[in-house]
């Protein structure tokens, strides 16, 4: 967690790095989830997000939680050039020609490694692998098997679905 509270702050500067870096190691988003989501997938709160994933998810439809990313999210949501346009992508790279196009994960690993090699971290870190480290995270701080699989959208195990009666928004209410 303080190698990745380092390439966070690597990044002050970045707000959409930021943005999305807390959003998947926190919401154990896929890449390909997360960088396919269009302004209008973003449903804000006072204090949390929810992220509908319509395309490019491999469980299906559903949402991603969003609460300690928040803070960022909101930041780069009030920055983002085209915020107006909800078939926007929410995550944007800005090409030399200054136009606008949907960030990919190839983007954002070439800043990773950057970041990781300026910072000493002799890790090879990449989009999917904030997803792992976020499991990793949640398993260490006592999140619960329940917690974690809703929050990462995944189908339980025979024995989660057998004795598991809760819902994704039961995880949630108790994240909130």
């Amino acid at each position: 967690y303080e190698e990745f509270k380092a390439i966070l702050t690597f990044f002050s500067g970045d707000s959409t790095i930021q943005a999305y870096l807390t959003l998947a190691f926190e919401s154990l988003g896929r890449p390909q989830e997360l960088l396919y989501t269009r302004i209008k997938d973003y449903e804000f709160y006072d204090t949390y997000a929810k992220i509908w994933i319509s395309e490019h998810g491999k469980e299906g439809t559903g949402f991603l939680q969003c609460i300690d990313s928040y803070p960022y999210i909101m930041q780069w949501y009030r920055e983002h050039p085209l915020r107006n346009n909800p078939k926007e992508y929410f995550f944007l790279n800005k090409s030399n020609n200054g136009k606008y196009g949907q960030m990919k994960n190839h983007n954002i690993n070439i800043r990773l490694r950057h970041a990781c090699k300026s910072l000493g971290i002799n890790k090879q870190v990449t989009c999917y692998s904030l997803k792992r480290n976020g499991i990793t995270y949640r398993r260490l701080r006592g999140d619960s098997d329940m917690q974690i699989q809703h929050a990462a959208r995944w189908s339980s195990t025979k024995q989660l679905k057998v004795y598991d009666m809760s819902t994704q928004q039961d995880a949630l209410q108790i994240e909130l």
